[in-house]
């Protein structure tokens, strides 16, 4: 990685030392943004055009006109991937409204601002939790309604999700999923969830983000001839699966040992929790829906 990281920013590439955003910024201000990653590995960058794809929908419902198109962003990807000398890393794209002129309080005045930076691929669970398992806690918040905020919005205001995972690691636990205001369980603060039941892989449809590693992992199952099912899930549906693991753009599966006190019967990793993964990795080492640095 470079000595000091580059950033891009509105157009520059930019040591971080340079890298300025305004306090009068509105996504500082009130957390009006939205945001992307994607992950490279051994230099090629996985399902680009499905997170640009997501990224774009969510900039043009969020009002958020930048000027960039599909080309221009996988430039910024590869190009910030690049300039920091990093062939497995994270690549955030940051996106906020930008600011007003003062006294102008129409935010539709606003130029949005464009950030991306690169770090070392990191999982999201340690080395001993992708070998052994997490606890799982059920948080007491309830996930947002979509007639309140469509969760497929990838925004910056994140502070239901710190607080629930606050919450999750001072009571003992590795990471929380929260339930829906009818009880139905939606996501984690930072991945899709997934049981396995009789066979059957089984993952929350509604009140949840489209993630992109939950959709590979559908189409994983399938080519491994096991049948899907997205649908509600219920707390007990978790407490009684065969095995339970969440994923996310940061290390693909992590298995779950226990959901709220209850240890998942199957072990983990599950036998399909293992074959997924290894499939998800093996298929990405040979360069599956890979995009060059």
């Amino acid at each position: 990685m470079a000595s000091e990281p580059i950033l891009y920013c509105d157009g520059e590439y930019v040591p971080e030392s340079r890298a300025r955003l305004s306090t009068f910024d509105l996504g500082v201000q009130f957390g009006d943004g939205v945001y992307e990653v994607v992950s490279a590995w051994k230099g090629l960058v996985f399902r680009l055009d499905d997170h640009l794809e997501r990224l774009m929908d969510t900039l043009h419902a969020a009002r958020m006109p930048v000027g960039l198109d599909r080309a221009a962003w996988t430039e910024i990807v590869r190009q910030t991937a690049k300039r920091n000398a990093l062939s497995d890393a994270s690549i955030k794209i940051i996106v906020t409204r930008g600011m007003l002129a003062p006294g102008n309080p129409d935010p539709r005045a606003a130029k949005p601002s464009v950030r991306a930076f690169a770090t070392p691929y990191a999982h999201l669970g340690t080395a001993e939790q992708r070998a052994k398992g997490i606890r799982l806690q059920i948080g007491h918040q309830r996930g947002m309604a979509p007639d309140t905020l469509d969760p497929r919005y990838k925004h910056t205001a994140r502070l239901q999700y710190q607080l629930a995972k606050i919450e999750s690691l001072d009571s003992g636990y590795d990471d929380v999923v929260w339930l829906s205001a009818q009880g139905f369980v939606e996501e984690a603060p930072r991945s899709n969830v997934f049981l396995v039941k009789n066979g059957v892989l089984r993952t929350p449809a509604l009140g949840v983000l489209h993630g992109i590693t939950r959709m590979t992992f559908c189409e994983l199952a399938a080519e491994l001839g096991l049948a899907v099912e997205p649908g509600a899930i219920t707390a007990f549906d978790l407490f009684a699966a065969d095995e339970v693991f969440t994923c996310s753009t940061s290390g693909a599966a992590l298995p779950v040992r226990e959901v709220a006190g209850r240890a998942i019967r199957g072990g983990a990793p599950g036998p399909i929790t293992g074959k997924l993964n290894e499939l998800y990795w093996r298929k990405r080492e040979a360069g599956w829906h890979g995009t060059p640095i």
